[in-house]
């Protein structure tokens, strides 16, 4: 395992649109980006990665008839890539919004019943006088205001009614409201008290109709871009009947694998889309949405009891870091917080442990693993080179390393409460090529 002094990279190199095939191995760089498709950006997903990365990869080493899963579609970015180069690829996710916007970004919709639809349901919208009640969660009165809510139920009741073949693209507009809508900020990825935050303006029922007027016409605006490109492809793509990546054997093999895991102790992503999957009726209760946590990469959702075991990952300097978090070497935090942060870190390289055996078994012999991950972490002060552990726990189950080389992130604002002395910023992913032997 390395240290930080250790992976400094020799070449640096600010590149000005895509990645290049003869990058040399180990190479920092930074990226001059041009606007994307419309597509790339639909739907809420913290930290998105960037079409730049699959996109390299696919290029480099893939040849047609070529078969790509994706373990953690989140926002569908290697999805699109997959799609645009005509490649096939197959996908899974355990998040229920994640899955809505990745089913939007392989379906296509006729789009002038989409539009006739909502022109019906705004006006219909305008012209409702009595709201349902039907939505029950925890704190629903502190983060939506009255008026907002009743706007909500009612054109939560016109989506819900409407065809199913237009209902994806409206329930996706209607989730934007729901986050714009609520009394959360701008910019703000997780719903909690902070003294800092202005106080939100009051809205009306009016509001909400006009901003998911606006959200839906975005929405359809990239649909219209996109559609070129799925149209040709769309028999390529499949979702898969899972959403837990720990496990995902007795399926086709794979010529690679193309993703971003989860970051480690960074987004709760579950947290973050409460508003969404409860307007959504994606979950039904708030116990059902903590349930989702038991699929989750790395959850810290963790029992009390389970909090205080000291966990053995195997692998020396990794459990030399556990232990370090575990008792406050370098920063003692206060209620408990280094044991549970120190069994967050064992559960995370225990289910990606977990991840990379399924996988491997899912791979054709010479095939390929590709991930994007932050090079570092620092968790109760302890830095954690989470991505040259990932790359030991897998070679250490038969992947070799191929390739590496380092992203430096530009503009990521994760605004989240984060107390820097024992925390931080990622600021650079590692993007690492492992293969499977022939």
């Amino acid at each position: 395992m390395l240290n930080k002094s250790e992976i400094m990279p020799n070449l640096y190199l600010h590149i000005d649109g895509d990645i290049p095939q003869d990058l040399q191995k180990g190479t920092l760089i930074s990226l001059e980006r041009g606007t994307p498709m419309k597509i790339y950006m639909l739907g809420f997903q913290p930290a998105k990665s960037i079409p730049e990365i699959p996109r390299w990869f696919l290029q480099k080493y893939t040849s047609i008839p070529f078969k790509i899963l994706e373990p953690f579609a989140g926002a569908g970015t290697t999805i699109i890539e997959s799609i645009k180069n005509g490649i096939s690829v197959d996908w899974l996710d355990y998040h229920p919004l994640s899955r809505l916007i990745c089913q939007i970004k392989t379906s296509i919709f006729p789009i002038g019943e989409v539009k006739e639809e909502i022109n019906k349901i705004i006006q219909s919208a305008y012209e409702h006088q009595q709201a349902p009640e039907t939505i029950d969660f925890s704190n629903k009165d502190l983060w939506f205001q009255k008026p907002v809510q009743d706007g909500l139920e009612i054109l939560r009741y016109y989506i819900f009614n409407s065809p199913k073949t237009t209902q994806p693209i409206l329930c996706l507009a209607f989730a934007s409201t729901v986050r714009k809508t609520s009394n959360m900020n701008d910019g703000m990825l997780l719903a909690a008290r902070r003294s800092h935050i202005k106080k939100m303006p009051k809205l009306s029922r009016s509001d909400v109709f006009k901003y998911f007027q606006i959200y839906v016409n975005q929405t359809i605006e990239a649909v219209i871009e996109w559609h070129p490109f799925i149209n040709r492809n769309l028999h390529q793509v499949k979702q898969l009947n899972l959403t837990d990546a720990r496990t995902i054997t007795g399926y086709v093999e794979y010529d690679a694998i193309i993703t971003s895991p989860p970051y480690i102790n960074a987004i709760d992503y579950v947290w973050a889309s409460k508003f969404e999957l409860h307007w959504l009726s994606m979950v039904k209760s708030n116990q059902e949405r903590l349930n989702l946590y038991s699929q989750e990469i790395g959850t810290e959702r963790i029992l009390k009891q389970e909090r205080k075991e000291l966990g053995k990952t195997g692998y020396k300097k990794l459990d030399k870091l556990i232990e370090d978090i575990y008792f406050g070497k370098k920063y003692q935090a206060s209620r408990g917080q280094n044991q549970l942060r120190a069994r967050v870190v064992y559960k995370y390289f225990m289910d990606m442990q977990q991840h990379f055996k399924s996988t491997f078994s899912c791979l054709k012999p010479g095939g390929y693993y590709c991930f994007s991950i932050g090079d570092f972490s620092k968790i109760c002060g302890v830095d954690i080179p989470v991505a040259s552990i990932l790359t030991e726990i897998a070679c250490h189950l038969g992947y070799q390393e191929e390739f590496h080389f380092h992203l430096l992130l530009k503009n990521r604002k994760l605004n989240i409460p984060r107390n820097v002395n024992w925390a931080s910023t990622i600021k650079h992913d590692t993007i690492v090529v492992l293969q499977k032997p022939v």
